[in-house]
C-alpha cells in the first residue's frame, strides 16, 4: 500500500505500516490457537476504539460505522465484531436498550417523552448500536463541571434551572451531537445531579442539584414559574436594546433634517425619539420590579437553607444530650447530690473529730507561745551587746595612721628573723 493514510488522534504510530497492520486487520483466530496473538489484538483494538470515541466526542458505536472509521484504503478490520463482544463482556460498552432500561424504572415520565425518538437507532432497527461507557462519564462530567464554572458562580438567585437548549448551545464543545448529549445528560440523572421538567408553555428544563438540598431533585410548579419570570426578563431586555436602537436612529434622523431644513420632519422624529425613552423608562421599570422579585425568591431559599441549617443543629444537640442522659433535671439532681455528698462528708469528719477527743487547735496559744520565744531570744542579743566594749568616738589623727614604707619593711624583715 504505497498511498499514505491520513492519521488521526487515535491512530497508533505505525498505522501506515503495511507489514504490521496487516496482522491486526486480519481476522482473529480462537485464543487457543495462538493466545498472546489473540491478546494483542484484542488490547490493541480495545484501546484503539475506546481512545477514538474519547477523540470523536461519540460514544455511540456501531459495527460499520467502526468499519468505516479504522478503514485502510480498501482493507476493512476483519475481527471488530469480536472485539465489540469482548468490550461487552467486560462491561466497557453495553446496548444502547440496556442504557435505557436501567433508569427505566424512576425516570421521570416528562423526560421519557422528551427523549423517546432518541433512544430509537438512527441506524434502523437491525442494527445494534452500543455505548462506551467511559466517554459517557467523561461527558457527563465535563457538563457538570461546565455548569459550576459558568453557571453557578455568576448567579446567586436560583442558578440551578437552566433552559436546555440554552445549556446545549454553551455546552457544544463538549458534547457536539444531541444524542451525545442525552446520553451525558441521562448519565448525571442516573448520578443524581439533575432532573429535567417543563416550562409552562412545554419548554424543556434542567435542573441541577444545588449542594445545599439532599434527596432526589424534584421539578415543581415553582421551579417552571421561575424560568417564565427570567424569560420575561430576557424578552424584556431585547425590547430595551431594541428601543435604544430606535432612540439613535430617530435622533440621528432629526439632525439631519435640521440640516436639511425640513423642521416637520425634524420634529417628528424627536416625538418618535421622546416616545421610545418613555418605553425604555416603562421597561426598565418593569425590570426592575422583576429583577426584585428574583432576587426575593433567591433569598427565600436562602433563608429556607439557614433555618433548615438550625432546625439541624438543634435536632442534633438534642439528640447528643438525649443519647448521653442529659437533661435540667438530672443535671439539678446531679448538682444536689453532690452538694449533699459534701455536706454529708462534713458531718462525718466533724463525727471522727469529736469522737476521738480531738479538738480543732486554738490559733492563739501558738500565738503566744511563739512571741514569748521571740522576746527570750531579744533579750540575749541585748546581754550580748551589753558585754562589748564601747565604740571609741574619738576620730584618728591622720598623722598616726600614716605608716611609711620603710617602717613596714622594717616590721617585716623582724618577724622573718623571729620565724627563723
Amino acid at each position: 500500500m504505497n498511498k499514505r493514510l491520513a492519521a488521526k488522534e487515535y491512530f497508533p504510530e505505525y498505522w501506515n505500516d503495511d507489514s504490521r497492520m496487516c496482522g491486526l486487520m486480519s481476522m482473529l483466530k480462537a485464543r487457543e490457537v495462538n493466545p498472546y496473538d489473540y491478546d494483542r489484538k484484542v488490547k490493541f483494538w480495545s484501546e484503539t476504539i475506546s481512545k477514538s470515541c474519547i477523540v470523536e466526542r461519540d460514544p455511540i458505536l456501531c459495527l460499520d460505522r467502526l468499519k468505516q472509521r479504522f478503514r485502510r484504503g480498501d482493507q476493512l478490520p476483519s475481527s471488530l465484531d469480536v472485539i465489540l463482544e469482548n468490550m461487552l463482556k467486560n462491561g466497557e460498552i453495553c446496548k444502547l436498550d440496556d442504557f435505557r432500561d436501567r433508569d427505566k424504572s424512576w425516570m421521570q415520565w416528562s423526560y421519557s417523552r422528551l427523549i423517546s425518538s432518541f433512544w430509537t437507532s438512527s441506524s434502523g432497527p437491525e442494527v445494534i448500536e452500543y455505548v462506551h461507557l467511559p466517554t459517557v462519564q467523561k461527558q457527563a462530567q465535563e457538563l457538570l463541571d461546565y455548569y459550576h464554572q459558568e453557571y453557578a458562580p455568576d448567579d446567586d438567585m436560583l442558578p440551578e434551572i437552566v433552559a436546555m437548549d440554552d445549556f446545549r448551545a454553551q455546552c457544544h464543545h463538549i458534547v457536539p451531537t444531541s444524542r451525545a448529549f442525552e446520553l451525558a445528560l441521562s448519565e448525571l440523572i442516573h448520578r443524581g445531579e439533575l432532573t429535567v421538567g417543563r416550562s409552562s408553555d412545554g419548554e424543556q428544563i434542567l435542573k441541577f442539584r444545588d449542594g445545599l438540598s439532599g434527596g432526589p431533585i424534584k421539578w415543581t410548579q415553582s421551579d417552571a414559574s421561575l424560568h417564565d419570570l427570567r424569560r420575561t426578563m430576557s424578552k424584556i431586555e431585547g425590547e430595551v436594546k431594541k428601543l435604544e436602537m430606535k432612540v439613535k436612529k430617530a435622533d440621528a434622523d432629526a439632525r439631519a433634517c435640521v440640516r436639511s431644513g425640513d423642521k416637520v420632519k425634524a420634529m417628528h422624529h424627536l416625538r418618535l425619539k421622546k416616545r421610545a425613552m418613555k418605553e425604555i423608562e416603562d421597561k426598565d421599570n418593569q425590570y426592575e420590579r422583576l429583577l426584585g422579585m428574583l432576587y426575593q425568591l433567591g433569598q427565600t431559599k436562602q433563608n429556607k437553607q439557614v433555618m433548615d441549617a438550625y432546625k439541624a443543629g438543634a435536632d442534633a444537640f438534642k439528640a447528643t444530650l438525649q443519647r448521653h442522659g442529659i437533661t435540667p433535671d438530672s443535671v439539678d439532681e446531679t448538682m444536689d447530690n453532690i452538694t449533699d455528698a459534701l455536706m454529708t462528708a462534713e458531718e462525718i469528719n466533724e463525727a471522727l473529730h469529736d469522737a476521738g477527743g480531738i479538738r480543732k487547735t486554738d490559733n492563739t496559744e501558738f500565738e503566744e507561745e511563739l512571741n514569748a520565744i521571740l522576746a527570750e531570744k531579744k533579750e540575749e542579743e541585748e546581754e550580748l551587746i551589753n558585754g562589748l566594749p564601747a565604740i571609741p568616738t574619738d576620730e584618728l589623727r591622720e598623722e598616726a595612721s600614716e605608716v611609711t614604707d620603710k617602717s613596714l619593711s622594717r616590721r617585716l624583715q623582724r618577724l622573718r628573723q623571729s620565724a627563723t
